[in-house]
């Protein structure tokens, strides 16, 4: 009740644009706010960053409808989102707590909305965006795209007044695994993934058969089926999409026998979180 009460507090003080009030929010030392005045028409992509270059905000070019003032802010630090805000249980912030706001505040601002590109530290982590709803007094997952090699997530600004958004870790991953051979680690218990670090160490849980391995991150993949070639199609059958590669020996640990190709549900969960989730 106590931080539902907060999270309501805040709500008027969010429209407030002065540089009195940004300094009184207990954010970090690398707070920043911006008050910028976005052109019409926009002959030229106009980026904005924070001082840290955590987020970025990117505006096409001549996708504005009119002249438009943007607010940006790191509004609450990482380790005092809870002081302020609900979330669901087993999610922990990765980052910061940032808010945008355009005015006029019209859901007719744009013909192609701006994009957020948010860095992360690479971890054993599992990170998704998150904003907050307003309706629910609650963090709501946003869908977003992932670049491992550069450590980023990037997500379109859904058709909002304002939205305020961080980074928070999961407690976990789920969907599909396959199985292939790496011609450098031939016998190791590995695998390939697109959303855990390099040399990270997570769990695969095999949900029909609560059978169980833990692997190391060693490669990049599964290639998503969208960027499957129709040579590969063709020689491959239809796509499946998979969240994980196993290497043989890993899948063998999971399943009687690679023949089936694919386990159809799997739980992924990083190994620092493994103590926490026993004792729960």
């Amino acid at each position: 009740m106590k931080k539902r009460f907060f999270s309501r507090l805040i709500i008027p003080l969010l429209v407030l644009s002065s540089l009195s009030f940004v300094t009184a929010l207990p954010v970090k030392a690398e707070k920043f706010f911006y008050l910028k005045g976005v052109a019409f028409p926009l002959k030229e992509n106009y980026t904005l960053k924070s001082p840290d270059e955590v987020v970025k905000l990117d505006i096409g070019a001549q996708s504005t409808k009119q002249p438009l003032t943007l607010k940006m802010m790191n509004i609450v630090s990482q380790d005092r989102i809870n002081w302020f805000f609900t979330y669901p249980e087993g999610l922990e912030p990765a980052s910061d707590l940032y808010f945008v706001k355009f005015n006029p505040a019209g859901g007719d601002n744009f013909t192609s909305w701006p994009t957020i590109t948010i860095k992360y530290q690479a971890d054993d982590k599992y990170k998704e965006v998150y904003y907050y709803s307003w309706l629910d007094l609650s963090f709501k997952k946003i869908d977003s795209l992932r670049d491992p090699l550069n450590q980023t997530l990037v997500f379109t600004l859904p058709d909002k007044k304002s939205i305020m958004f961080a980074l928070f870790n999961e407690p976990g991953l789920t969907g599909r695994a396959s199985w292939y051979v790496h011609p450098r680690y031939p016998n190791e218990l590995m695998a390939a993934s697109r959303d855990f670090a390099i040399d990270s160490k997570v769990r695969v849980v095999n949900l029909q058969n609560d059978k169980e391995v833990i692997v190391t991150i060693k490669d990049y993949g599964p290639k998503r089926c969208a960027d499957w070639t129709d040579l590969e199609q063709k020689l491959m059958g239809p796509c499946q999409e998979r969240v994980l590669d196993l290497s043989k020996n890993a899948f063998l640990k999971l399943a009687t026998s690679t023949n089936q190709g694919i386990i159809s549900q799997i739980k992924i969960t990083p190994v620092d979180n493994l103590v926490t989730e026993l004792n729960n």
